[in-house]
C-alpha cells in the first residue's frame, strides 16, 4: 500500500480491515476458535481490531507470533490451533469479505478430501513476459499467450484436516527447509495431497493497492457484502 499503516488496520467504515474479517469468519458455522498471527509489535493494535468486531462468546481468540516467511507464520499459527480440532481455515487478513456459501462448500469437500480452496478461474487473457534486461527501464515484451483453460487464481480460506496441514507443514519445514511456498494449497501440493478448487466470487478481495480500498467500501455501500 506504500503507507505508515498495514493492510488489516486500514479502516472501512471506521473499523481496521481486520474487524470485519474476524467478524466474517465468525460467520462460520462451527468456528470455535481464531488465531490471530501478528508480528510482536502489532498485537496490541490487532487486539484492539477483533475487540472491535465483537465476536460471539463462543469463539475463543489466541494470538500467535508471525515468522520470517508466511510459511513460517501458518506453522506457527497451525500449533496454536486447538488440539482437537477437526478442520482449520487459513485465511488472509486483508481479505475482508469471504463468501458464506463458497465457505460452507469448502468446508464439505475438505471434511471429505482433507483439503479445498476457494478460487477464481481465470477469464483474463494471460501474457508471459521475455526475459528483461536488468539496466533497462525499458517495459517488458510480451513473448507470448499462455492458454487460460484450466487455470485458477488461488483465494482464501483455504481449509485443511488439522492434522494433516499440521504434518505437511513440519514436513516441508524438515525435508526442504529453504523451500518457499506462496499459499498453504502449494504444501499439499508438493507431497501430492489432492486439493478441491471451489468457485469463490469476486467480492473476496484482498486489499492490496489503495483503490482496493474504495473497491471495498463501494461493496459495503451496495449491500454485496456484509
Amino acid at each position: 500500500m506504500g503507507g505508515k499503516v498495514r493492510k488489516p488496520y486500514l479502516k472501512l467504515r471506521g473499523k481496521p480491515i481486520l474487524a470485519w474479517t474476524a467478524l466474517a469468519l465468525a460467520r462460520v458455522p462451527g468456528l470455535e476458535q481464531l488465531v490471530v498471527v501478528t508480528r510482536p509489535e502489532d498485537r496490541r493494535r490487532a487486539q484492539s481490531a477483533v475487540k472491535l468486531a465483537k465476536l460471539p462468546k463462543r469463539i475463543e481468540v489466541v494470538f500467535a507470533d508471525g515468522g520470517a516467511r508466511r510459511q513460517d507464520s501458518v506453522r506457527n499459527g497451525l500449533r496454536a490451533t486447538a488440539q482437537d480440532a477437526e478442520l482449520v481455515l487459513i485465511h488472509d487478513a486483508a481479505r475482508p469479505f469471504p463468501p458464506p456459501e463458497a465457505i460452507r462448500q469448502a468446508l464439505d469437500a475438505a471434511a471429505r478430501l482433507g483439503a479445498a480452496i476457494l478460487a477464481m478461474p481465470v477469464r483474463d487473457t494471460l501474457k508471459k513476459e521475455t526475459a528483461r534486461h536488468s539496466n533497462s527501464d525499458a517495459p517488458p515484451v510480451s513473448s507470448e499467450t499462455v492458454p487460460r483453460a484450466g487455470l485458477w487464481q488461488a483465494q482464501t480460506p483455504q481449509i485443511f484436516r488439522r492434522a494433516l496441514i499440521l504434518d505437511l507443514a513440519e514436513r516441508l519445514q524438515k525435508q526442504a527447509p529453504n523451500v518457499e511456498v506462496t499459499d498453504d494449497a502449494a504444501v499439499c501440493e508438493r507431497f501430492r495431497q489432492p486439493i478441491a478448487l471451489i468457485e469463490s466470487s469476486s467480492t473476496n478481495l484482498k486489499i492490496t493497492r489503495p483503490e482496493d480500498v474504495a473497491i471495498a467500501e463501494a461493496f459495503l455501500k451496495l449491500g454485496l457484502v456484509r
